[in-house]
């Protein structure tokens, strides 16, 4: 109902239309009596407010100038006042500022009765209200018998179709698949979106597109209805009404919201159930991988079930994310959504493989069939390169370790190699890396070590003496050995003055009585250094 439809009321016979013309076709959605200027507190947005102007009258221009902003941003669909009690003709200020802020103005005389005007706004809006009731009701009867049936997408949107005669589509834009009751209708031209104005039993947000449909022929222009739907799973939904031939009513809207609940539940439990096969695929490859499968005929069956035993060889891939800022509050949801954009793209771009997701880590499982071939160090930067250009890893950085080619029954090997590389990369390379286990060289001699005590064994006596006795210098001697013994570059390094660095090399070279023209001795305190990062990583991890 609006305002035109109201003057038309048998108890509004006579009423004039004083002003506010433009705003003829306001919406009402509810009737309310002027006791007090304090309206930006009980007001509701397309409310009628009656007067007998005994609010107003001690207000001066001003203070009506501020009142009528008030009723204009609560969103009074009208007002009206009776005449010949307080006010024999309304004034000019009022009728003024009724045409600015186009609420229409309505006057009635002194014997029409408040209540009368009430019941016969409030009663249309009344039934409205209760037809929009019991169309929800029993829509929502209707589609929980069908949740009852377990239907597809497909059925789901067939019934959406039938209740309110229009075509619908899902939409899922992150994969851009589209299921629809008519694809025909899926390739559009946008001419225009603009939102849908909420009403108070609409609790999501529309927006409505004016569209050309391309699919059809010959091209059609129409609208289109969109509703994002909220829920808990990785992919974002929208769910599209076809407004043809003709936009959809305040009963479809209730069809709708049911529809969009529905869906949500629907949407919930095929997250809850990916979400299950999804652990229950991680926690078989976690035993794969680390020898939780005694007998070859269970690893046959692992790999037959994961899809990859067509081939004769596997290789291992790991994948481990690093914060750029470890000391800034990271959303923790950006970790698991970054992971999952990277197996993702492995996945379209490499056959016959499968992962694991744990926490930073994703590792993935490869199966080929020729021991020549194999995912390489160029391939996989390839790949990493494309999400970096996607900005995936603006939060991250990365370190990836590559296996050497195995058969299945040395896939627990594949698997130590990537954990081993990734302790070396960590503890030796930058940002942004990616290493095979064969290019590990003499630390693969060192990582056969559990024992720290093996690992000090090859440590000289006297240098383990110096580090412990001299930390600082021991750091700057290390640091001058990694820049070739460039003064300068120690000193940008260290953030020390070059004259520091050198006092503390020549204090080295008179307590340790190191000849840094020998390159045997310096080799010695070079694999010391990094035999230290390696027995300090270890104890952390103890």
């Amino acid at each position: 109902m609006n305002i035109k439809e109201i003057l038309n009321l048998q108890m509004l016979y006579g009423a004039k239309l004083i002003a506010g013309n433009s705003g003829i076709l306001n919406e009402i959605t509810g009737v309310n009596v002027l006791e007090a200027t304090d309206i930006a507190n009980w007001g509701r947005h397309g409310e009628v407010i009656l007067t007998s102007f005994f609010a107003l009258q001690h207000l001066s221009e001003s203070e009506l100038e501020v009142f009528f902003e008030k009723l204009y941003n609560v969103g009074i669909s009208a007002f009206i006042i009776k005449i010949d009690r307080l006010v024999t003709h309304i004034p000019d200020k009022i009728i003024e500022l009724c045409d600015k802020h186009a609420i229409p103005l309505i006057q009635i005389n002194k014997d029409v009765k408040y209540e009368a005007i009430i019941l016969e706004i409030l009663g249309p809006i009344v039934n409205k209200n209760m037809n929009l009731l019991n169309k929800y009701y029993e829509v929502h009867s209707e589609l929980t018998k069908l949740a009852l049936k377990m239907p597809s997408m497909d059925v789901i949107l067939r019934e959406f179709k039938k209740m309110i005669l229009r075509d619908v589509s899902l939409i899922n834009s992150t994969k851009g698949i589209e299921i629809s009751t008519n694809p025909g209708l899926a390739d559009i031209t946008v001419v225009d979106t603009r939102e849908v104005l909420t009403e108070k039993y609409m609790h999501f947000k529309y927006e409505r597109r004016d569209v050309l449909y391309n699919g059809t022929n010959p091209p059609i222009a129409g609208k289109q209805i969109r509703v994002h739907i909220p829920h808990l799973g990785h992919d974002d939904y929208e769910l599209v009404i076809h407004e043809l031939p003709e936009q959809i009513s305040s009963e479809d809207f209730m069809v709708i919201e049911n529809g969009v609940k529905f869906l949500q539940m629907e949407l919930l439990k095929k997250y809850v159930i990916s979400q299950n096969l999804f652990q229950q695929k991680n926690n078989i490859i976690n035993d794969l991988l680390n020898d939780r499968l005694y007998e070859e005929k269970d690893i046959d069956e692992v790999l037959e079930s994961l899809n990859i035993k067509k081939h004769k060889y596997y290789q291992v891939v790991l994948i481990k994310l690093y914060p750029r800022d470890e000391k800034k509050n990271m959303d923790k949801d950006l970790m698991p959504q970054t992971l999952r954009q990277i197996w993702l793209t492995f996945k379209t771009i490499f056959k016959d493989i499968v992962f694991l997701e744990k926490l930073d880590t994703v590792v993935f499982v490869f199966n080929f069939s020729d021991e020549k071939a194999g995912l390489t160090p160029p391939a996989i930067e390839k790949t990493m390169n494309s999400l970096v250009a996607g900005n995936v890893f603006d939060n991250f950085y990365y370190n990836v370790s590559l296996s050497s080619k195995v058969e299945k029954l040395s896939l627990l090997k594949a698997h130590r190699e990537v954990l081993d590389t990734e302790k070396i990369l960590r503890l030796f390379h930058g940002s942004n890396n990616i290493l095979p286990y064969e290019e590990l060289g003499i630390y693969k001699l060192f990582l056969d070590s559990n024992n720290l005590d093996d690992l000090e064994k090859f440590i000289s006596p006297r240098i383990a003496n110096f580090r412990h006795h001299y930390p600082l210098l021991f750091d700057t001697l290390q640091t001058f050995l990694d820049t070739n013994q460039n003064y300068f570059l120690t000193s940008e390094k260290l953030f020390l003055h070059s004259k520091t660095v050198r006092y503390r090399v020549a204090k080295i070279k008179n307590i340790l009585n190191v000849d840094f023209a020998n390159p045997e001795e310096l080799l010695q305190i070079q694999i010391a250094a990094r035999l230290f990062k390696l027995i300090d990583g270890r104890k952390k991890h103890e």
